[in-house]
């Protein structure tokens, strides 16, 4: 059986530069209207649309949130925020843990205060989230600490000894993290900003947080779901809501806006992408446990197809930059899909750089076995 599927993100809309320019031009107006921002530059790195959103998630098996409402610097362990002393010890301590480490706050005033439980002198204290993404095992829990430095002491690369020692609670509502990191990028500022207020009016107060640099500016709006990993950009209000909704109510990822899931590869996340996009046109949704992707070698994929019967139209020697993934169901069934990284026009990585290389991981070929 072989099935092919469209990418997921359209063409770029125009190829002339004055044209490109003159469309960016109208987003950013587009933008800043519909984002209540007062201003989107005409330059700034996220109004590039033509790049696809799967295979585009940072990595991360398990993420360390602390809230923290003063600065963040442009990097949080820079330094600039927590101190050099304490900002060196800790990244050496998350890294060694195998952790994502974030600062969050709430939106607005609300993030000018801190909500972790009292202490017993009834001071406040930072809320902390502890999130382990892997499939199947996913886990979100809350806990406080007095201080950054009380981090330190926690044994960090053991899950259950650190739940047992902060008494940690487990949540049972997953949350969201919007990246509004101005400092690193003011796109995530100027963009993010308006997202995160809207879900604080709508969802529970520790649903929804503020979060520094996750990766992927370009896309803003980023968030991320906790305690899967999924990865969203490009957000407006609807899809936003629609991405923690769904994940909540549901177990099912939506699709508008998914980059991929941080426990997986490029590959594996662009794969899981396009095979859920294809069973999305048939009116099948998949929980967030229902697929499991693998990146392989093409020389692995093409013998699967041989095995399968299937002819796949896909040559080589024209795709030097192959990638390959197969994707099974737990209902049996399993997917090849076929990538390859297509150059783009030259753009900032960031606000306010010069043009870098870009490329596209578009879809090839999808085939069903």
């Amino acid at each position: 059986m072989t099935e092919s599927c469209t990418p997921a993100t359209p063409e770029p809309r125009a190829t002339n530069p004055t044209e490109l320019n003159n469309l960016r031009a109208a987003h950013a107006d587009e933008l800043s209207s519909r984002t209540r921002a007062t201003s989107i530059p005409t330059d700034s790195c996220s109004l590039y649309d033509d790049e696809a959103l799967g295979g585009t998630a940072g990595r991360a098996t398990a993420w360390l949130a602390l809230e923290h409402v003063g600065h963040w610097g442009r990097d949080v362990l820079d330094g600039s925020a927590l101190g050099e002393e304490l900002s060196e010890a800790l990244g050496e301590a998350v890294s060694q843990a195998g952790l994502k480490f974030l600062l969050i706050r709430q939106t607005g005033k609300a993030g000018r205060v801190l909500h972790g439980a009292p202490d017993a002198s009834g001071n406040p204290t930072h809320r902390v989230l502890y999130a382990l993404c892997t499939p199947g095992e996913e886990k979100l829990y809350s806990f406080s600490v007095s201080t950054p430095e009380q981090l330190l002491e926690l044994p960090l690369g053991n899950p259950q000894e650190l739940i047992q020692a902060t008494g940690a609670e487990l949540m049972d509502s997953p949350a969201i993290l919007v990246c509004t990191h101005s400092k690193r990028d003011r796109c995530c500022a100027l963009r993010g900003r308006p997202i995160a207020a809207h879900l604080a009016d709508i969802l529970p107060g520790n649903a929804v947080w503020e979060c520094s640099h996750t990766g992927g500016h370009r896309f803003a709006p980023v968030g991320i779901m906790l305690p899967t990993g999924y990865t969203y950009g490009r957000l407006s209000e609807p899809s936003a809501l629609a991405a923690y909704l769904s994940l909540a109510g549901r177990s099912i990822p939506s699709l508008h806006g998914l980059r991929g899931r941080s426990t997986d590869t490029p590959v594996e996340q662009a794969a899981e992408v396009a095979v859920r996009l294809e069973l999305e046109k048939k009116g099948e949704e998949v929980t967030s446990g229902g697929l499991v992707s693998r990146e392989t070698s093409g020389r692995e994929a093409f013998i699967a197809l041989r095995e399968a019967g299937i002819d796949s139209a896909v040559d080589t020697a024209e795709h030097p930059t192959l990638e390959a993934a197969l994707t099974s169901h737990t209902d049996g069934r399993s997917w090849v899909t076929f990538f390859e990284r297509v150059a783009l026009e030259p753009r900032p990585n960031s606000c306010g750089k010069g043009p870098a290389d870009a490329f596209s991981r578009e879809l090839l070929a999808l085939h069903q076995l």
